[in-house]
């Protein structure tokens, strides 16, 4: 099991990652909505948003998007915890008891372990983003 910090921006998390690397070093690689299955049906300016950033070093993995919740980015919801797990069983398990008095917002389905997210914001307001890890 890891743990991650998990950036959501409002449209500029392309700048933002490449300061965050300017600062940290290490490697940055870009997914955009456009080059998602389907991609191609959004205008093009939607397709330029960030779908999932990764920047990693020997000291750090951050990641960001620019595709927040439908209330949008606002203090308190631009940070969210991704938890990778490689165990079906346990994410199941971290996830029922994170849930617990929270609110679940993408629940966990079968698909999660095809390289879909479940989320849920725990009962402290603290946002988790939960995919199943692939074991090497």
């Amino acid at each position: 099991m890891a743990i991650y910090p998990f950036l959501t921006f409002n449209g500029n998390c392309k700048e933002a990652m490449r300061f965050y690397q300017s600062c940290f070093g290490g490697k940055l690689h870009f997914t955009y909505l456009g080059d998602t299955p389907g991609g191609k049906q959004f205008p093009q300016e939607i397709r330029q948003l960030v779908l999932h950033a990764s920047l990693v070093s020997e000291h750090i993995r951050l990641y960001a998007s620019d595709l927040g919740g439908e209330e949008g980015v606002a203090s308190g919801n631009s940070i969210s915890l991704w938890i990778s797990i490689t165990a079906p069983r346990q994410l199941q398990s971290v996830f029922r008891k994170l849930a617990k008095e929270g609110e679940v917002t993408a629940p966990l389905s079968p698909n999660v372990l095809k390289g879909q997210w479940a989320t849920l914001t725990d009962r402290y307001a603290v946002q988790w983003i939960f995919s199943a890890a692939v074991s090497e």
